[in-house]
């Protein structure tokens, strides 16, 4: 019944709002020809309760004329208010959701959007199966074109803008929460930490001299959707930094096991992420440098370093897997925190100082792949 109720007003054909209308005019009409046979009845004398068999021609001349004069008018009412309902109302309803379905249809990357957010769940941008109402459907409609402008076109990823309007706002949100629980236990079931992941293609430029920008945007489409994929079941998003280096952040309870995504990562990029030489038809592998740490890195003192700071250490985690190889990974992993000024200062902005100092250490791969027991 709820459902039927919601559905008056926004209507998918006419002749369904004629039926709703055809009976609104019976029911309008229907109280006017009692209340004009009773008048009639008391008028001319008659008496108003009596079966139709026995009444004088006169009184059934009354109800006759009343009852055609009653059909007229809800004919006339439904035809009318139908008429109305078509040019003020369905018209211009139809065409917009039209136009909005077809531009729905061709901005299929922003309705991921909300998907990447929840680990791909379902997205409430989705206009292929719209809700009931009409308003509804504009609405999802300008919140769906609200997020396109956060999706990069190449890659289907949340673009830098977006990192910048809302992603740095929560992750700073996100030290000050941590503060509430900075000197309890984490073993809490309720505790949760990020993980900021830079993800960098290894030899981009190679693939771009050797098979052209066009090649080039196909394997950031192909990074694309791999990045997402492989952290989907952790609720990770995945953000295009810039160029051909990536910002996943994902989202684990206590301790979060970080160094088990970046291996999944790296180990489903190398596998998916390939080129074909168009002449010797060679198939070539694509790799991928990843530098990750915690976030907050140190949860006694969460606000020790910024949102920022802690993008440009991930960075130089990065920068040391590409100078031990490439196609592997390099965690931080904090020791103990810096006691003064000036050391917190020198160790956010280098990470080599931060441990030679004995603040860090960094994770890397057992030889065997085996990531148990590191960060």
């Amino acid at each position: 019944m709820n459902k039927r109720r919601s559905m008056i007003g926004n209507w998918e054909h006419l002749w369904q709002a004629s039926i709703f209308l055809f009976l609104c005019s019976l029911l309008f009409a229907f109280p006017v020809a009692i209340a004009a046979y009773i008048f009639g009845c008391l008028y001319a004398g008659f008496p108003v309760f009596l079966p139709p068999s026995a009444m004088s021609r006169e009184q059934s001349v009354i109800l006759v004329s009343i009852l055609f004069c009653t059909a007229l008018l809800i004919l006339y009412m439904t035809l009318m208010l139908t008429v109305l309902y078509n040019l003020i109302i369905y018209r211009p309803a139809t065409e917009i959701l039209h136009v909005l379905n077809k531009k729905g249809e061709a901005s299929s990357p922003a309705q991921s959007a909300e998907s990447y957010l929840r680990g791909g769940s379902k997205s409430p941008f989705d206009l292929y199966h719209p809700r009931s109402s009409w308003a509804d459907r504009v609405n999802d409609y300008i919140r769906s074109a609200t997020q396109e402008q956060y999706i990069d076109k190449t890659t289907g990823c949340l673009n830098h803008k977006y990192y910048a309007e809302s992603v740095e706002e929560i992750l700073k949100t996100q030290l000050l929460c941590a503060l509430s629980y900075s000197n309890q236990p984490g073993v809490r079931t309720n505790n949760y930490i990020y993980g900021i992941f830079l993800v960098d293609i290894d030899h981009f430029k190679r693939i771009n001299d050797e098979f052209g920008h066009v090649y080039g945007d196909q394997v950031l489409m192909q990074v694309g959707r791999t990045l997402r994929l492989a952290v989907e079941d952790v609720g990770g998003i995945v953000i295009r930094n810039g160029g051909e280096e990536f910002l996943v952040i994902v989202c684990m309870d206590y301790p979060g096991r970080f160094s088990q995504i970046a291996e999944k990562i790296r180990r489903d990029f190398s596998e998916t992420v390939l080129v074909t030489d168009a002449r010797t038809h060679e198939v070539r592998q694509v790799t991928c440098s990843i530098g990750y740490l915690p976030f907050p890195l140190f949860r006694d003192s969460a606000t020790a370093f910024s949102v920022q700071q802690h993008l440009n250490l991930s960075d130089q985690a990065m920068y040391i897997a590409k100078t031990e190889g490439r196609n592997t990974w390099r965690g931080i992993i904090p020791e103990k925190i810096p006691r003064t000024q000036f050391e917190l200062e020198q160790s956010a902005v280098s990470l080599e100082y931060g441990i030679q100092r004995g603040y860090f250490q960094i994770a890397r791969p057992m030889l065997s792949g085996d990531s148990e027991g590191l960060v």
